[in-house]
């Protein structure tokens, strides 16, 4: 079987990061386990995949050109499948045209669609006018957890058995914790001095994620300025991530709040500079109002820091009880929560143990093994086994 897999993102930083994650971890993994079938893997960035296919004779680094998705997706791609006699195209969200070829997309949310706020006028329309038609069109359609598959099979009145879950993982975190923990000298103590090893005064309450309304940060920072307010506690707050679009409302309440200069923007951060933060960070905060899976707090977990995330959509499925939960509509809520984590280290150290155990539940391998499963029940024309494959990943 000729599989073709479109990783044009992997490697350009772009404001999709999960998706970056997805496909590259689920590529690497494919190829640990598969050296009969042959992967045509599209990239815009080889020099990101290289060490991925490197000594794999059964795959190929394919440079489509132009660069560009307006471009790739409908032209450049389906001119290459047809040429090179592709038996299935692999891609995210928007399926293309004209392949002779199985389509799979990987839908990792319907964010479009419930908080369209939240994008520009430009990939809004391109979302709306191809994601729901290549839901339809597609052979099969992955995403990322149950509740997803919920929210999709609701929105496009999908069959069930069209929409595969191939869970996110988090086993590559835990090798990154690791070396990171190796590199620093494992568990470093805080310190009320800012350390070189970051640059922020510690203790601090950490964020990573697109800075963009979805995620919440209005009412976290209000949180936040209310509990300095109230409390003795020595806490900055570190939001690291790319800057998105319609933070007007962020921007004017920073300049509200009495404890703004304990609030820190660092930007986006390396996967070197991000592993420091997190292992010396001593709460993980993730108010997001809507996710499908949601990474970043997994990652936290797998370096050792309890973390407090939204009671709604996807968390409680991913997270069980190995995390602390808020209402994210309510700064109250928020403040209460994050303030009775800050002053319990019993209940910090609780969630640390089960967070560690919480992502041994999530691994790559078994993310491949589904999406190669239901690659081979699709090319037999019978895509119903792939379906039976879910319960082999439920956390």
């Amino acid at each position: 079987m000729k599989i073709g897999i479109d990783a044009h993102g992997i490697g350009g930083h772009s404001f999709a990061p999960g998706n970056e994650t997805y496909f590259g971890n689920l590529i690497r993994e494919l190829l640990a386990i598969d050296n009969q079938n042959e992967y045509h893997i599209f990239v815009n960035h080889p020099e990101s995949m290289a060490a991925t296919v490197k000594g794999r004779a059964n795959a190929r680094l394919v440079a489509l050109r132009p660069k560009s998705q307006w471009i790739q997706r409908p032209f450049s791609l389906p001119l290459y499948s047809r040429t090179h006699g592709l038996d299935l195209v692999h891609v995210p969200f928007c399926r293309p045209p004209f392949t002779g070829a199985k389509t799979i997309v990987t839908v990792h949310d319907a964010n479009f669609e419930l908080f369209p706020q939240d994008f520009t006028t430009v990939e809004l329309c391109r979302l709306k006018l191809l994601v729901p038609s290549s839901c339809r069109d597609a052979d099969l359609i992955f995403t990322v957890s149950e509740y997803a598959k919920d929210e999709l099979c609701r929105l496009y009145n999908l069959p069930r058995q069209k929409v595969v879950v191939t869970y996110n993982a988090a086993d590559h975190f835990l090798d990154r914790a690791a070396v990171a923990s190796r590199l620093e000298g494992a568990a470093v103590p805080h310190q009320d001095a800012a350390p070189a090893s970051t640059g922020f005064p510690e203790p601090y309450i950490f964020f990573v994620g697109m800075i963009a309304p979805k995620k919440n940060l209005v009412r976290l920072v209000k949180a936040f300025d209310l509990i300095k307010s109230r409390t003795s506690l020595p806490h900055q707050l570190v939001i690291a991530g790319k800057w998105g679009w319609k933070n007007e409302e962020l921007k004017a309440v920073l300049l509200t709040l009495r404890y703004r200069g304990s609030i820190h923007f660092p930007g986006y951060l390396t996967p070197a500079q991000l592993d420091r933060l997190l292992l010396r960070a001593e709460v993980f905060v993730f108010p997001s109002l809507y996710e499908a899976f949601g990474i970043p707090p997994m990652e936290a977990q797998a370096f050792g820091v309890p973390v407090l995330i939204s009671e709604t959509t996807c968390f409680p499925e991913i997270y069980g009880n190995s995390a602390a939960y808020c209402d994210p509509y309510s700064v109250d809520s928020i403040a209460a929560a994050l303030e009775s984590l800050l002053l319990d280290p019993v209940k910090r150290a609780e969630l640390v143990a089960l967070g560690r155990k919480r992502v041994s539940h999530f691994q790559w391998n078994r993310t491949a093994r589904t999406a190669l499963a239901a690659y081979q029940s699709l090319f037999a024309k019978d895509p119903s086994p792939a379906a039976d494959l879910v319960g082999t990943q439920t956390p």
